[in-house]
């Protein structure tokens, strides 16, 4: 296609039906370049051919990771943990996992937490109803943990621990926080994470 014709179509120009029973030849940067163009990233006039990766950049939002302040436990009195989750990255734009759901990565930090010696603080994520978990590693004051979880709705929790390797936690709870999908009533409640009464008729 020359470059007349690449203007024109940039411009909104639609051929007619013979030329669309006809149609010429049109190589992979010219078309690039009028569909950007259309689409007001670039100047039709311009002859410069725009990578295709440029382009899904341009028109793919980067969602900001959401920030959940986490509840700590009498045990961890006067230190504060954040958890932040976005989106896995991906080629295609989302992440999903074999079962279809969305997959999220975590970051969790602490801050002012009082390291006792021998104990060893450990992040974990698990399903609402705490059947399925996964350990994220060892976390302190000085380095938090990441991981990348793929429930739709999962809890995070700090707890002690005698080693980081441990493949279930004790009862040594310092700080939970939902999901934002985890957010409605589910066994979270109940437990060791319980901060509600299922009797209040306001739950």
């Amino acid at each position: 296609m020359d470059g007349e014709k690449v203007a024109l179509l940039a411009a909104g120009w639609k051929p007619t039906f013979a030329e669309m029973s006809n149609p010429p030849s049109i190589g992979f940067a010219p078309l690039s370049i009028a569909l950007v163009a259309a689409a007001g990233l670039v100047p039709p006039s311009s002859a410069t051919p725009v990578p295709v990766a440029c382009i899904a950049a341009a028109l793919t939002p980067t969602p900001k990771p959401i920030r959940i302040e986490m509840t700590p436990t009498g045990r961890a009195r006067g230190a504060s943990a954040i958890y932040e989750m976005r989106f896995a990255s991906s080629a295609f734009g989302v992440s999903v996992s074999a079962a279809g759901s969305y997959r999220y990565e975590v970051e969790v930090s602490v801050r002012g937490l009082l390291e006792r010696p021998g104990e060893i603080y450990v992040t974990w994520v698990a399903t609402p109803n705490l059947d399925d978990w996964v350990n994220l590693g060892p976390i302190s004051n000085e380095k938090g943990s990441a991981g990348v979880v793929h429930w739709n709705k999962f809890i995070i929790f700090v707890t002690a621990e005698s080693s980081p390797d441990v493949v279930e936690w004790s009862q040594e709870f310092l700080f939970s926080a939902l999901s934002p999908s985890g957010k409605m009533h589910t066994m979270a409640g109940h437990g060791p994470f319980a901060s509600e009464s299922c009797l209040d008729p306001r739950n």
